[in-house]
């Protein structure tokens, strides 16, 4: 089904999802040549912002479980990308960047820099600032959405 045939108050929906598959698929292939998968690329960065902090708080900020998260770090950890470390208290394990992991979100950082470039050169730059502004914007009320209290 075309954008055309989809009735409006199903259309943003469809284009979010639609838009959201595409930048997911150009995203996998601008860091085709890395060792890391945008989900273990996002998942580093989590880490990095937050040393020390535990699967259960990434899954919390990221929206995806903690299954899923905890799939990922064992892959980062078995690549030498990240360590785990005990908690202070004795409760639940901590993660920290290596500097392996540095290095590989190093490079994939700037080729999803380089992909942003590359949509703000196909939008325009004024256009492309629009769309993150709106997309900010959306951020919060569609999570507000998904917890139930919106």
């Amino acid at each position: 089904m075309s954008p055309d045939e989809i009735p409006d108050r199903e259309l943003l929906g469809h284009l979010l999802w639609e838009v959201g598959a595409r930048v997911s698929l150009l995203s996998e292939a601008a860091l085709a040549r890395t060792p890391l998968s945008p989900r273990a690329a996002g998942t580093l960065e989590a880490i990095r912002s937050d040393p020390g902090t535990s699967i259960a708080e990434i899954s919390r900020r990221l929206p995806v479980s903690p299954q899923a998260v905890s799939q990922v770090v064992v892959r980062l950890e078995k690549a030498g990308f990240l360590e785990r470390s005990g908690s202070p208290r004795g409760r639940g394990v901590r993660l920290f960047v290596t500097e392996a992991g540095e290095a590989a979100l190093a490079e994939a950082i700037e080729r999803k820099e380089a992909f942003d470039r590359e949509m703000a050169t196909a939008l325009g730059e004024e256009r492309h600032a629009e769309l993150v502004r709106l997309l900010r914007e959306a951020l919060p009320i569609v999570t507000a959405l998904e917890r139930g209290s919106g």
